[in-house]
């Protein structure tokens, strides 16, 4: 059983109308205390007292929280199936929701292909000290921490997080937080997202609380879900210059490469990227009415 801690530990999309609800879990049904084996939940690593049903506020009622001590340096992993085996075939999008607790030191989560050896399909870790890396197979195997997200989160403090991955497609990502989009990241597809790891090693408080499992045929921008922009980005591919017009008021445009760093930023709507390396970039538009939009472009 391969179960792998994150690099960085040691060292905006709504559903259409074709979803399938697969499995959601918000804990409050369960007694507070040790989790043990409720609701299905499994562990490895670590002891049976590091995994607990808690109150951490009021407005979340019970939730999952590590009580990870100093002595568990091999982690725990504490795992659950994701029900993805029930889907419809037509829906080879992989949809997770769930509220994010950060900790004192991190919070990470997990998705596997577990027919695949436990292959990491995707590793998202927050921490206020190191900051937020989505992370995958490839990385851990090559030692390195993935594509760090331009965000920096605060200590013991909930986030809402929306993770995305086109199984059957394109193999594309996306990790919404807190509303805000970031990427879609090119990976390979074909991998099967059938089981959730909480992780944590070390001292870690962490939380984790709503989760939704749903299987999709397409994704709409999260600008989609709320009066759809009129927004074209070209010349794209594009040598020297890109322009983004939209039917909606724009407040500023960010471009960033593939690995989720920052290439340009602007309250123009005309970039000149003649000084770019060559390949593939992600136009991030905000709206004046807060919503987000995000489009691929290629500099040739």
């Amino acid at each position: 059983m391969k179960r792998f801690l994150s690099i960085a530990l040691t060292v905006g999309f709504a559903v259409s109308a074709f979803s399938q609800n697969l499995w959601s879990d918000n804990f409050n049904s369960y007694t507070t205390g040790n989790l043990g084996t409720q609701g299905g939940w499994e562990r490895f690593g670590g002891s049976n007292s590091m995994a607990k049903v808690a109150n951490i506020d009021t407005d979340h009622g019970k939730s999952f929280q590590f009580a990870s001590t100093a002595a568990n340096a091999d982690g725990v992993f504490i795992f659950h199936d994701t029900k993805w085996s029930t889907r419809t075939s037509s829906n080879g999008i992989f949809v997770a929701e769930f509220d994010v607790y950060t900790g004192s030191a991190s919070a990470e989560i997990q998705f596997y292909d577990v027919d695949s050896d436990y292959y990491v399909i995707a590793d998202l870790y927050m921490s206020p000290v190191n900051g937020v890396f989505l992370a995958d197979q490839d990385d851990f195997d090559n030692g390195e921490t993935g594509i760090e997200l331009p965000l920096a989160v605060t200590a013991n403090t909930w986030y809402k997080v929306k993770f995305t991955y086109d199984v059957m497609g394109t193999g594309e990502m996306t990790v919404t937080i807190n509303d805000v989009t970031y990427g879609p990241y090119e990976k390979m597809s074909g991998w099967f997202p059938t089981e959730v790891d909480f992780v944590a090693s070390g001292t870690n408080n962490s939380g984790f609380d709503n989760l939704k499992i749903s299987a999709v045929e397409t994704l709409l921008a999260v600008s989609d879900a709320s009066g759809k922009s009129v927004v074209s980005v070209y010349p794209n591919p594009a040598t020297d210059v890109i322009n983004i017009k939209s039917s909606k008021k724009i407040v500023d445009v960010t471009l960033f490469d593939l690995s989720g760093k920052v290439a340009k930023k602007s309250s123009e709507t005309t970039f000149n990227i003649e000084n770019l390396a060559k390949g593939s970039y992600v136009v991030k538009i905000n709206y004046a009415d807060g919503s987000t939009e995000s489009k691929k472009v290629i500099k040739k």
